[in-house]
């Protein structure tokens, strides 16, 4: 690049005329413009940057995605970056800026890149001067001295004496929360006893009985359900072999003998009975499975 021209254009245009000697006429120029839109803006009201690039056929122009950006301006958005068109030889960007700062600020130029030619590993870099922006001030001119200041909190802090205080409150309980459940985490879980043979015929019984006085049981089926209670603790007490009947058991009991007695008088000879029969029966077998076993001793607490 031998030679640059630098000339303003109308409506807040920029442009730059790079000539190339030593080429022919269609290929001697490659031009930049750079304009806004619009070129005066209030604070923090969105602009555009434009660019516009023309060069030989047979160039390629790469044009940059972000500008570069000050302490006043940014980029407010995504570059709008078109194709170069093959006929025109024009590629065009567009760039979405904010300024936040009245008066008259300096947009950094652009920086394009093109390459003349295929065979070209480095690239022609311009920068593309871009038009002064004045930025307009929204408030009063009686008030320009204003200075600004940061925003107040929403709540104000609390004193430290109270901070120290609802610091010591938090840790007690948090204390108090953890011995209470660590020690319930290591209590280990009361494991209900298991009930030898004896008790659970006794248990039995007496559901057998609940079910009589509540008139969920007939006689029948009462006598049926106080053989098989005696059968089951047998069969785990003594070896019981499956087909010895029961009133084989009596040694000597009367009440058993009776209680087997009438058992078979219902459930054989189909003999009736009154409200108590069971009840007396159901008593009696109780009475000699208890007296065959001494009664667990209490765990002293």
């Amino acid at each position: 690049m031998r030679r640059a021209t630098l000339a303003p254009l109308a409506l807040g245009t920029v442009a730059l005329v790079l000539s190339f000697p030593g080429t022919s006429a269609g290929q001697q120029e490659v031009r930049a413009a750079a304009a806004l839109f619009p070129d005066t803006v209030h604070v923090g009201q969105p602009f555009r940057v434009g660019v516009t690039v023309t060069t030989p056929r047979g160039a390629e122009v790469r044009l940059p995605g972000v500008l570069e950006s000050t302490a006043d301006l940014e980029q407010a958005g995504e570059a709008e970056i078109g194709r170069r068109r093959p006929r025109t030889g024009v590629s065009r960007a567009y760039y979405r800026m904010v300024a936040w700062t009245a008066g008259e600020h300096d947009v950094p130029p652009i920086k394009v890149e093109v390459f003349l030619s295929a065979e070209e590993a480095e690239p022609l870099e311009i920068l593309v001067p871009v038009p002064t922006l004045t930025v307009e001030t929204v408030l009063p001119a009686e008030i320009a001295g204003l200075e600004l200041r940061q925003a107040l909190p929403y709540l104000s802090p609390l004193p430290f004496p109270l901070l120290l205080i609802l610091a010591l409150i938090a840790l007690l309980v948090g204390l108090w929360a953890y011995r209470k459940y660590r020690k319930r985490e290591e209590e280990p879980e009361e494991v209900p006893r298991e009930l030898t043979a004896w008790e659970r015929a006794l248990e039995e019984l007496k559901k057998l009985v609940a079910s009589w006085r509540a008139g969920d049981l007939t006689l029948d089926a009462f006598c049926d359900g106080l053989e098989a209670v005696l059968r089951g603790y047998l069969e785990a007490t003594e070896a019981w072999a499956p087909g010895v009947p029961t009133r084989a058991v009596v040694n000597g009991n009367r009440g058993l003998a009776n209680a087997l007695h009438y058992s078979a008088r219902v459930r054989f000879a189909r003999l009736g009975g009154g409200y108590g029969g069971p009840i007396e029966a159901s008593d009696a077998c109780g009475a000699w499975i208890a007296s065959r076993h001494e009664p667990v001793e209490e765990e002293s607490s």
